[in-house]
């Protein structure tokens, strides 16, 4: 019974978040951005509350920081004047220097300074890939074609996992990391991402060998991903990262996997695409 309510919870707040989603991508490269910048600020918010940070002061510069970071790659995308990505860096790092260094802990600095650093590569680095990828147009991609197949391949593999998992998940994947997650779940992930794709490359007509390794890649690198943001959580002794998505838990809970399928389909494509 408790599985079916979580499971209708999960289902219709996905709904409800697919379609808000839907609206804001199609509403432009603009206010996709801000979008962008807002999932970024909150996730850097859930992390700043895993972490215990409660300095305003710090909150904020994490927060100016990781829409700097997505800012730049909306100038980047849309091919306006931008800095380049080492003067964004070294004004983050001036930024936390100053911070930490008036704030000086002894012992602590390093360990501070690179879990604050750490957190704006991670969650606004990876989340600035979503609008690389809304504005790609090159090949069978058009308008925002690109991020939606990244997108469903994404929730597909966490369904896929999730499903399988509940119906035939018996030996742990990783038991330390997260219990919960299964062989025969990854297994069904794995196959559903694959099936995806290869579908998609076949009845788009661009097939090729590069997009069938691409399909087994795709899947485990989602997997990670999760089980990336499940190590976060068990060392900072959390069960989510936070219960804004009813069913699903915090935007860390949500796009863990697309922090990481988003630079690796983003990379592929320019490789592909681009440079051949």
């Amino acid at each position: 019974m408790m599985v079916i309510k979580m499971l209708k919870k999960r289902i219709i707040s996905s709904i409800f978040g697919i379609l808000i989603l839907a609206i804001l991508v199609f509403s432009g490269s603009f206010v996709f951005f801000l979008t962008v910048s807002a999932i970024a600020i909150l996730g850097i918010k859930e992390y700043c509350s895993m972490l215990k940070i409660e300095s305003t002061v710090l909150k904020s510069i994490l927060n100016f920081s990781g829409v700097l970071i997505v800012f730049n790659s909306f100038l980047l995308s849309n091919n306006y004047r931008h800095l380049p990505y080492g003067i964004i860096l070294f004004i983050i790092i001036i930024l936390l220097y100053c911070y930490n260094i008036y704030h000086y802990e002894e012992g602590l600095f390093v360990k501070n300074i690179s879990y604050q650093f750490f957190a704006l590569i991670y969650i606004a680095g990876g989340l600035s890939f979503a609008i690389f990828l809304r504005d790609f147009t090159i090949g069978p991609f058009f308008n925002t074609s690109a991020l939606w197949f990244v997108l469903i391949a994404t929730w597909l593999t966490d369904s896929g996992a999730y499903f399988i998992g509940i119906k035939f998940g018996k030996k742990a994947m990783a038991p330390v990391i997260s219990p919960n997650k299964t062989v025969a779940g990854a297994v069904g992930g794995i196959a559903t991402a694959i099936i995806f794709i290869i579908s998609v490359t076949l009845i788009f007509d661009f097939f090729n060998i590069y997009w069938l390794i691409f399909s087994l890649f795709f899947p485990i690198v989602a997997i990670m991903g999760d089980l990336f943001e499940s190590c976060l959580k068990r060392d900072f002794k959390v069960k989510d990262t936070g219960s804004i998505i009813p069913g699903h838990g915090g935007i860390l809970d949500r796009f863990d996997s697309f922090i990481f399928t988003a630079p690796l389909t983003y990379y592929f494509l320019y490789i592909l695409m681009v440079v051949n």
